[in-house]
């Protein structure tokens, strides 16, 4: 392998990172840590860390730029041009990421010509392929990979970062207990590393055993040097986030709490808190959380977005439009799927403000930019849901509801059902408006069929129900949907 072989594990669609709370997209001024930097920090190592440390806080951008100078110095370094690709595709800049995925492949065969029995190489090469959509070619990697960290355990059953390769091609493959197993084993041959107590807990979490992922994190904040704050910030962080995964939103807010006395600058986290507050239905605090995430990021997007529909919930309209304009101003003009979403749930929030005669406009031009991003990727399934519901808002159900049979024609009907679920229920809700009612209720009936738990099906049933004179139906679906927490 060429220069720096810093984990590429955290970027092999796991289930979890330890950059677990990612969702942010903050800029900095690069210079700011340029001009301090002394001759022998230009390392790449130091590039990498600094990378590290920007992506973890929300600066993408400027993590990009940092691995740019990693690559300045080493070139050829494949690995850094891996975590370089993956942010690119992170902030969007699709074909710049493929070009440099591209580039790590033809290091990465080169190192396999000169050693087959490079298994780091293989399990890297496997993540490429996997990152470039070929997944088939990716499921061969894996196994030669899988196969060389075999190999070398059988040569030395001690051999701890083997049998941790071995865990993480595992992980990536689905085999969950398989890779627990080995997670044990690296524990038991490293039982001071916290790294190692660290993704254990990932694992167990994607596992679904909670509690013992918990006592995994706490055994790896406790391994974690006091005097490094910003790894146990991580750490907390991580912890937080999979106990929101399995909806344990207290104890989600009190390691989120201890990560941000720890990093208090972190405008992702905030964000984080922020959604956790949500969940617990504290609006005002989470107000509050979003307002500091801001502070901290004021160029991050989600951020406005999100803000702006928690003050939709509090019926703080006009506060809510404002954010919304502030979020539009910040998306680049090339994002028309990010700018189509935003200018949607504009104009569903000045209906809801009742100012009807402003909504149209925004409609308008979300169903433009949806358009424009069909276009521009043909293929997703996503965008044409989202333009069937704008022509719906703009009461144009009979193309709505064309775009919904486009949709459940096309759809290939695997599980978990998302797509054509969602398709039913638009459709129900384009006929319920065309007055089609038992063809409404049927298309209600096929999606409960699909997710029973969804409430907003049985909301669509209910009003189908109650349109047919249906009465005690109708009472009986909209009882079960207010039951599934169903919210105007």
């Amino acid at each position: 392998m060429r220069g720096y072989t810093g984990s590429l594990a955290a970027l092999g669609g796991l289930p979890k990172m330890r950059t677990s709370v990612r969702s942010a997209i903050a800029l900095i001024v690069l210079v700011a840590f340029c001009s301090c930097t002394l001759a022998q920090e230009e390392t790449v190592d130091y590039w990498m860390n600094k990378a590290q440390e920007l992506y973890q806080n929300g600066s993408i951008e400027v993590a990009i730029s940092a691995y740019d100078e990693a690559l300045n110095i080493d070139p050829e370094n494949e690995s850094i041009l891996i975590r370089k690709a993956y942010e690119l595709m992170v902030v969007g800049k699709v074909n710049e990421s493929a070009e440099t995925y591209e580039k790590a492949l033809v290091l990465l065969d080169e190192d396999l010509e000169e050693d087959p029995g490079d298994a780091d190489a293989w399990q890297n090469k496997a993540l490429v392929l996997r990152r470039m959509n070929r997944p088939e070619e990716a499921e061969e990697a894996y196994g030669k990979a899988l196969d060389a960290y075999d190999h070398r355990i059988e040569a030395d059953p001690k051999d701890a970062e083997a049998w941790m390769g071995r865990a993480n091609i595992l992980l990536n493959l689905g085999r969950w207990e398989e890779a627990s197993e080995a997670y044990d084993k690296v524990t038991e041959l490293k039982p001071l590393d916290y790294n190692v107590w660290w993704r254990k807990a990932e694992v167990i979490s994607a596992i679904g055993d909670m509690n013992e992922s918990v006592e995994a994190y706490d055994k790896a904040i406790s391994l974690i040097p006091a005097n490094d704050t910003a790894e146990l910030a991580l750490a907390y962080a991580a912890k937080s986030e999979d106990l929101a995964a399995a909806e344990r939103w207290e104890d989600a807010l009190v390691a989120i709490d201890r990560s941000l006395e720890l990093n208090p600058k972190n405008g992702v986290w905030w964000h984080f808190k922020a959604f956790v507050l949500t969940e617990l239905g504290r609006k005002e605090d989470a107000l509050a959380a979003f307002d500091e995430a801001i502070r901290q990021n004021p160029d991050e997007v989600s951020s406005w977005q999100w803000k702006a529909s928690l003050l939709v919930e509090m019926e703080r309209y006009d506060e809510a439009l404002e954010a919304y304009d502030e979020a539009i101003a910040l998306i680049p003009e090339n994002d028309s799927e990010t700018l189509a979403e935003a200018w949607l749930s504009k104009g569903t929030a000045l209906n809801k403000a009742g100012k009807q005669e402003d909504a149209p406009e925004a409609f308008t031009r979300s169903l433009a930019l949806y358009e424009k991003a069909i276009l521009e990727d043909p293929g997703n399934i996503d965008l044409l849901q989202m333009k069937g519901r704008v022509l719906y808002e703009l009461g144009k159900y009979n193309e709505s509801l064309e775009v919904y049979d486009q949709i459940l024609e096309s759809s290939p009907g695997v599980e978990p059902h998302m797509v054509d679920t969602n398709a039913w229920i638009g459709r129900g809700d384009a006929l319920l408006a065309l007055g089609r009612n038992e063809e409404a209720l049927g298309a209600y009936n096929r999606a409960i069929a699909l997710s029973p738990h969804w409430s907003t099906v049985w909301h669509g049933r209910g009003e189908a129900q109650r349109a047919l004179g249906q009465v005690y139906n109708a009472s009986m679906s909209l009882l079960v949907a207010d039951k599934l927490g169903y919210e105007m």
